[in-house]
Order: C-alpha cells, then sequence, then structure tokens
C-alpha cells in the first residue's frame, strides 16, 4: 500500500453527507412510535409557522454538528494498527489493531455514487458499534486500505501453507475462489422465506388506523365483493376455510414485498468469494457492498430454515462471529449466504477450510432430550386459568384464558420436539426451532469453558445441563444424558488444553 495514510489524514469535505445522515438517523432511531402522531397532524394540517421554524433549526443544527465532526476527524495508519482522533468537545483516540480486525466492509452508498467514492468500516472483536467509518475515499484509496487492514489474515495463512506444503500451494491459496453466487430469483426467494412482516404491519397500522372505514363499507366496490362472498364463499364452510387460507396466504405475500425488495436490492447480485484466509461478499443495487470476513473470526456456522423455507426447501447459512457486532448488522444477523439446498450445503462445507470444523453434511436426525424439559414448562401456562376459573368460575374470560394457555403448551412441545444434538468427531451439531428450524455447527476446538448443572430432579433421572461458551456467545443443551454432558465437555477440554492459538 502506498504510504499516503502514514501521516494523520482527515477525510474529504463530501464525507459531510455521511456524518449528516448518520447523525439525523441517530435523532430519529427512536421515533417510530412517532408515525401515528405525525400523520395526524398532516392529516389536520400543521398550520403554525413555528412548525417550519423548528424544523429549518433542527435541520441546520444537524447540518452544523455534522461540519464540526468533519474538522475534528482524523486517521492514520501505522505498520500494525489504524488509529483514528475525533470528538467535538470529549476528545477521543481509537486504536484498532490489525489482529483484532473481524470484519472490513467497503460500501458505495448511492449519494457517493456521482463521485465515484466509497465507505470503509471496520469492525473489532466483540465492539457493539462500528468501530471505525471512513467515508467519502477514493476507490483505489479505499481498496488499498481495505487490502492492507486485511493482510494479517492472510500472511498468516500463507506462512502456515508454505512451511507446509511449500511455496506454490501458497502462493495459490492467496488466489481468488468462487463460493456461492445468487441469482435474483434465489435472492427474491429468499426475501419470500426470510419474511419479517411485523416491521410492514407497524408502518401501515397506524395508515389503516385513519382510514374511515366506514366509507369504506359503503363503497360500491366493497358492496359488490360482500354480496359475492355471501352467495359463493358464505354457503359452505369449506368454502369459507379455502377462502381464509387463499387471503392468509396473499396477506403474507403482501407483507413480503418489503422482505423481497430489501433481499434484492441489499444483495443483488450476490457472489461470496475465498481469498487466502478470508471470504469477500460482494452485491447490492441501491448500496454497492464490499465484506471481507477473516475465516478464523468464524466460531459457529448456522444453518436456519424457517417454516416458509421448509416449503421451498431452501436454507440460509449464517457465519456467527465474536459476539457483539457482525458483518450484516446488529444482532442475531451475521454474514450469511441464502438460499441454500442440501446440496448447496454440501458443495460449499468443504470450501471452507480453516473453520476448524470439519463437517460437510447437514446431519437429517438427531438425538433428542429428555421428556422432563416440557413437563417443567407445558404445564405451567394452565396455572392461570385454572386460578380464574376456580375464582371466577367458567365464563368466556376463563374459556379465552383455558384456549390460550393451551396453544402456548402446544408450542412449548413443538420446541421441546426441535431441541437435540449430534456428535460427529470433534464437532457438535445444535439442533432447535419452533414450526422452523436451525443447525448449529460448533467447532470443540472453540470452546471457551463448559460448565454441567443439576436440578436435584435431574441428579434422579441422571440428566444435566451443559453449557458451552463461544465467542460468539453460549449454546445450552438442556436435559441431556448426564454421561453425554460430561463426554462432550472432557472432549472440548482434552482439545483446548495444550491450543495456545488465538481462536478469537
Amino acid at each position: 500500500m502506498t504510504h499516503k495514510f502514514s501521516q494523520w489524514s482527515s477525510l474529504s469535505p463530501w464525507s459531510i453527507i455521511s456524518f449528516t445522515l448518520l447523525t439525523a438517523k441517530q435523532l430519529l432511531s427512536s421515533g417510530y412510535a412517532l408515525i401515528p402522531v405525525v400523520y395526524t397532524g398532516w392529516k389536520q394540517g400543521f398550520s403554525s409557522p413555528w412548525v417550519i421554524v423548528a424544523i429549518v433549526g433542527v435541520i441546520a443544527a444537524i447540518f452544523i454538528f455534522s461540519v464540526l465532526q468533519w474538522l475534528k476527524f482524523r486517521f492514520r495508519v501505522e505498520t500494525d494498527k489504524l488509529i483514528i482522533r475525533h470528538g467535538i468537545i470529549f476528545k477521543k483516540a481509537d486504536e484498532l489493531p490489525f489482529t483484532k480486525i473481524q470484519n472490513v466492509r467497503l460500501e458505495q452508498p448511492l449519494y457517493f455514487r456521482p463521485m465515484g467514492l466509497y465507505r470503509l468500516i471496520v469492525e473489532t472483536a466483540g465492539s457493539k458499534n462500528n468501530e471505525a467509518e471512513l467515508s467519502a475515499l477514493d476507490y483505489k484509496d479505499a481498496l488499498s486500505l481495505k487490502k492492507q487492514l486485511m493482510a494479517e489474515h492472510d500472511s498468516q495463512i500463507a506462512q502456515a501453507e508454505n512451511s507446509a506444503t511449500g511455496d506454490i500451494s501458497a502462493i495459490e491459496s492467496k488466489q481468488i475462489s468462487p463460493l456461492s453466487r445468487k441469482n435474483f430469483i434465489e435472492l427474491l426467494l429468499f426475501g419470500l422465506y426470510q419474511n419479517n412482516a411485523i416491521w410492514l404491519a407497524v408502518i401501515l397500522g397506524p395508515i389503516f388506523g385513519q382510514l374511515d372505514w366506514e366509507s369504506v363499507e359503503n363503497l360500491q366496490l366493497a358492496q359488490s365483493f360482500l354480496a359475492w362472498y355471501n352467495s359463493n364463499v358464505a354457503v359452505s364452510i369449506l368454502l369459507q376455510l379455502l377462502f381464509a387460507a387463499l387471503a392468509l396466504i396473499l396477506f403474507y405475500l403482501l407483507f413480503s414485498i418489503l422482505s423481497i425488495a430489501s433481499a434484492v436490492l441489499k444483495y443483488f447480485p450476490y457472489k461470496l468469494n475465498r481469498s487466502g484466509n478470508t471470504l469477500q461478499r460482494t452485491g447490492g443495487i441501491i448500496a454497492k457492498q464490499n465484506d471481507a470476513l477473516a475465516i478464523k473470526r468464524i466460531q459457529v456456522i448456522k444453518f436456519y430454515q424457517p417454516i416458509v423455507g421448509r416449503l421451498l426447501k431452501l436454507w440460509t447459512v449464517y457465519f456467527k462471529q465474536v459476539k457483539g457486532h457482525e458483518v450484516e448488522g446488529r444482532g442475531n444477523t451475521n454474514m450469511l449466504i441464502p438460499s441454500m439446498t442440501r446440496a448447496d450445503i454440501s458443495a460449499l462445507m468443504p470450501k471452507l477450510k480453516g473453520i476448524e470444523a470439519t463437517a460437510t453434511l447437514l446431519p437429517i436426525h438427531y438425538q433428542g432430550i429428555h421428556m422432563g424439559w416440557f413437563w417443567r414448562r407445558g404445564l405451567l401456562p394452565f396455572l392461570v386459568p385454572a386460578i380464574n376459573t376456580y375464582a371466577l368460575g367458567l365464563n368466556l374470560f376463563t374459556d379465552i384464558m383455558w384456549i390460550a394457555a393451551a396453544l402456548f403448551s402446544v408450542g412449548i412441545y413443538l420446541k421441546y420436539r426441535q431441541y437435540g444434538y449430534v456428535q460427529q468427531g470433534d464437532n457438535l451439531w445444535f439442533h432447535s426451532g419452533l414450526l422452523g428450524h436451525s443447525w448449529q455447527l460448533i467447532a470443540l476446538s472453540k470452546v471457551q469453558h463448559v460448565a454441567i448443572s443439576q436440578s436435584p430432579n435431574q441428579k434422579r433421572s441422571g440428566l444435566a445441563n451443559l453449557e458451552i461458551g463461544l465467542a460468539s456467545g453460549t449454546v445450552t443443551l438442556p436435559y441431556i444424558s448426564v454421561i453425554a454432558a460430561r463426554d462432550i465437555a472432557e472432549q472440548s477440554l482434552a482439545l483446548i488444553h495444550n491450543d495456545h492459538r488465538n481462536w478469537i
């Protein structure tokens, strides 16, 4: 890399756009509850001139604050770390050693595209927010800086392979090899089965609440529909059930529109490559993205299949990293591969050399947990309706409570049925779910701690809870045989006892 950033450098003035948008986003991040208020106020009209003055004042304050952020932002690249100084009133200096960098993302948002500028996001293990964000960089500078930040991981694997198999294999390990490609149809299906309809419901709910439903009911189209329903559907219970099922499917497809559009705009055209010891994902229509993830940072591989995905026989593969920050966002969303079949997974796994786990096939069966887990939880929902029935007797209210308790208990039973595990050598598969299901592949050599706990009832039954601690979080296997729990724990401790590698 050029020595352009070896001295303290400032960002391009165009980065003020990013600072402005980030400040506005932080200001509005908790403003979802204001949607119905703003909508109602808009319907009634904002007649006061102070509303305009306040809006202009807020916009001016955000812009001035963003300019000050840009003026105080400086960064410098040394031989082994990235240093960033920022802060308007309280000065901060962040040092990011290359060895701690987990992900590097290169993005080109829509507002930077006319200038040909990019945004570089650096994430370290355990961080809850972006450790560093360098905006409005020239493409050559951004790409060169990205390569230097991830060079630590490529040099490590090159040295390892060079000592084992010679210079040729070390050179070949740096070549880019494709792992997965997803076309428009596959991303459309991903948005369909990975749909999170609750967000569209939150947005549309306040708007629908403002509609005059009495006027809608008096419309000619609504009256014609009701007449058709009464004459063609209401005459048969079977037809009513069929109509309700079709209506639910249509509503799901309606709520899927946002999810499908998001999947296509964020990932198309999806490409996942391996370059040396890193995974690189590219794609994005509105904001072009280029993510890099160090393979050794992967702690767990999760294979998730929601209920619609089960019908389509499609899985989503997640690479779970050190808990606190992930490539694709926050919380449970990690760098992922969408719309994967079992055959695709079998073809992918052998190409992920370096993740410690050696399994290549997704299991079909698993060892379930003991029924005692369900009995401790499945009967509790009936306690509340039983107390109310004793005090109030049977009535409509208590009947509803009994039905809700029964449904809740059924959900607990379905969750119990999904709990299980498979041990394959030094690999542990953990299965869970409700209507959908997931597999988590854990390399026992990456375990940080294990804990076995038993209640008095579990002791009498020879059962235990096994807690497996990883850098990506904790996995708990409840109500399994105490012998199996000890075997897994002892094998994990034996693998890591003399292993002093930094597997975080």
